[in-house]
This record gives C-alpha cells, structure tokens and sequence, in this order.
C-alpha cells in the first residue's frame, strides 16, 4: 500500500511497478486529490544510450532499456540468461548477444 503525502508524491514522482506477461495490464494516473502541484508523473529509467547503435530492432532496443541492460550486462549474461530475463526466444536473445558482441566499445 502507498501511503498519500509521502515525499516521493510530494517531488511529483510515484512508484512504478512493471508486471512481465500480464495482457490486462492497465497504469492509471493518480487522482487529482493525490497529485502535487506538478501534472505529470516522471520516470527515471538509466539508459545505456550505446545500445542505440547496436543493429537491432528498436523495440528491442527498448526492451533492454527498460530491464536496464548494458553492454556490460548483455556480454556478461549471454544469450539464455537475456532470454530468460526478458522472456523472449533463445534465438532473438543469440542475435542481441552477436550484435553486441560485435561492436567495438
């Protein structure tokens, strides 16, 4: 439960929580009784802005971003670790490994 009038809500930001494989998912914005004075909610998500150059969908792209993968991340993991973590195909995750691989950072 979230209590109103913590301090995350009185900066203007609230918890997020992100639910894999659930197709109902709905995200709701906070009633005008329990926003501050700003109108909208931010999210901070730290991006590894190098794996907008890797050679893959951007949804891809933007799916590792989102689960906070690096190039650091993806090397180290591998392929069945990064599709286990996302829950996509072995064979999507060989292709995001072999791409990243192949950049020289």
């Amino acid at each position: 439960m979230m209590e109103t009038g913590s301090s995350n809500e009185a900066n203007g930001y609230y918890p997020i929580t992100i639910i894999k494989n659930h197709s109902n998912l709905q995200l709701s914005l906070p009633s005008q009784s329990q926003k501050s004075s700003s109108s909208s909610i931010k999210l901070a998500i730290r991006k590894d802005e190098r794996l907008e150059y890797l050679d893959i969908p951007k949804g891809l792209i933007e799916l590792l971003q989102i689960n906070n993968f690096t190039i650091e991340r993806i090397l180290e993991y591998g392929p069945s670790k990064i599709a286990e973590i996302l829950g996509i195909d072995n064979y999507v995750a060989q292709i995001i490994f072999n791409e990243t691989n192949n950049k020289k950072y």
